[in-house]
């Protein structure tokens, strides 16, 4: 049984929509594994939004296997690509957790404008994981999003931008609890240059309430710096782990740096950490970076 907790790979999908000005994709995907079996008090997996992954071998048993907590989520602003414009990216990370860790590689992306008001996404990380006692490897959680954005901020006076974001999320085929499930995110976001503030809120399927924010400030050279702040909060009732301290809120903040390499390519790393505990699922380092590059589909880009 894979414990949930917060999408690791969020600093990840974050960067790459910071590494597109303007144009900033879905973030919020990866879910760390754990061993099978593993106590939530001893096990700092995430979960939520994005992976896949083979059966691990049990360790530390010591309460049922299908106590956890439901977290997730998802950090996006209002932009949307233009008809046409899409990305691909290619991106690594890692996660260092309680007696646990995670290297995601590759983490492969795509997204593609269908409308001047709508574009499409997906997410395809594979995973390895390292434990007490063993490993796994595998396709991590994929996650398929359409954002539409119900008011374009570079079309108002005031800046201001309004989108919605469905997102279905395929999860490991050992999941309990099905492997589809569907997340639903409203984003907004509001320019006064150089900054960029924008922040989302919603809800997961599987049970839980998620909300984050975002300050961007971006440089003349095309430079971008980023700092998040996201929380998930449990909705779902569990006696045991309520008598165990084991908290139904998580939070994570992060540090983003995005570079441009020429007009259609850039480079991206993020630093972050959870503000939770260890011992409730929180990882103590979350470093990412890669390569993201935009195309056009029209005949005249």
């Amino acid at each position: 049984m894979i414990s949930r907790a917060l999408p690791s790979a969020i600093a990840l999908l974050m960067a790459i929509g910071f590494a597109l000005p303007g144009v900033a994709q879905a973030q919020g995907k990866g879910r760390p594994k754990a061993p099978r079996g593993s106590s939530p008090t001893t096990t700092t997996t995430s979960t939520s939004s994005s992976t896949s992954s083979p059966t691990t071998p049990g360790a530390l048993a010591s309460v049922p296997v299908s106590t956890y907590r439901q977290f997730g989520a998802w950090l996006d602003d209002a932009s949307a690509a233009a008809r046409g414009a899409g990305y691909t990216s290619i991106g690594v990370g890692y996660w260092r957790m309680l007696a646990s860790s995670q290297t995601n590689i590759p983490m492969l992306g795509v997204g593609l404008g269908v409308t001047d008001r709508m574009q499409v996404g997906a997410s395809v990380p594979f995973y390895r994981a390292s434990y007490d006692g063993g490993s796994a490897t595998g396709m991590d959680d994929v996650y398929l999003s359409a954002k539409y954005t119900l008011v374009d901020p570079t079309l108002t006076l005031s800046e201001f931008g309004l989108a919605i974001s469905p997102t279905m999320e395929v999860l490991s085929s050992d999941n309990t609890d099905g492997r589809i499930h569907f997340a639903v995110p409203v984003s907004v976001e509001l320019r006064r240059q150089p900054f960029r503030i924008y922040g989302s809120a919603g809800i997961f399927t599987r049970g839980s309430f998620f909300s984050g924010a975002a300050v961007e400030w971006s440089a003349r050279s095309g430079m971008a710096l980023t700092g998040a702040l996201t929380q998930s909060y449990s909705l779902k009732d569990d006696a045991v782990l309520d008598s165990m301290g084991i908290g139904r809120q998580r939070m994570d903040v992060s540090l983003g740096i995005a570079y441009p390499l020429g007009t259609s390519a850039a480079t991206f790393v993020s630093v972050g950490r959870s503000l939770t505990s260890m011992e409730e699922g929180g990882t103590s380092l979350a470093l990412s970076g890669g390569i993201s590059l935009r195309f056009s589909t029209s005949p005249n880009p």
